[in-house]
């Protein structure tokens, strides 16, 4: 069987216009899997996208925030991006290996870092509290981190949390290491990573 090719997501876009949720619903779904393809013409109806996502109502609110957030991903407009990614959840994946996941990734780690750099000069914080930053995008950082472990990309953990003065996550790394040995050179990594980088 051979898959046609959408050459036209105005009938999807139309769908947005819908009174039905599961219209709408399955529009931005839909609208997702080809914004790659379609961004240009998904981009005229921004301003749909924004306002579900901003209505409290609708149910898929997320799907809306990730349609947005690739939109914006594609026009250029990385603050709007990542703004809109960090409202879509758990629906923006971190271990997608995209151009567009790991811009955000970088982008939400630049922010985070700087804010976690400003908090610590201003409060001496260095314990891992996040208490002034968007919890959504600690919760980004949060599972790049997790990510990070699960892959056992230890120096890339550490290199995140020297930059961000997440001494709580440079132990992790190090107590992860399965043996005395990988301990002494990750200590020897962090070590020299902090000298040279930091």
């Amino acid at each position: 069987m051979v898959e046609t090719k959408l050459t036209s997501a105005s009938g999807l876009l139309a769908l947005l216009e819908e009174d039905q949720n599961a219209l709408k619903s399955h529009a931005l779904k839909s609208l997702i899997s080809v914004v790659d393809d379609h961004w240009a013409e998904v981009a005229g109806s921004i301003s749909v996208c924004e306002a579900l996502y901003e209505d409290d109502d609708f149910p898929q609110r997320e799907y809306a925030a990730l349609l947005a957030s690739k939109v914006f991903y594609h026009l250029g407009e990385l603050n709007d991006s990542l703004t809109y990614a960090l409202g879509a959840g758990n629906l923006f994946d971190v271990n997608d290996n995209s151009d567009y996941v790991q811009t955000l990734v970088a982008k939400c780690i630049d922010e985070y870092v700087e804010l976690r750099v400003k908090a610590s000069e201003e409060t001496g914080n260095i314990d891992g509290k996040d208490d002034n930053i968007d919890q959504r995008l600690v919760t980004i950082v949060e599972r790049m981190f997790d990510r990070c472990f699960r892959a056992s990309e230890f120096r890339q953990a550490i290199g995140i949390a020297l930059e961000s003065r997440r001494l709580d996550k440079v132990e992790a790394a190090v107590l992860a290491q399965p043996s005395p040995a990988l301990r002494a050179a990750t200590l020897t990594y962090t070590l020299t990573a902090a000298l040279t980088l930091v």
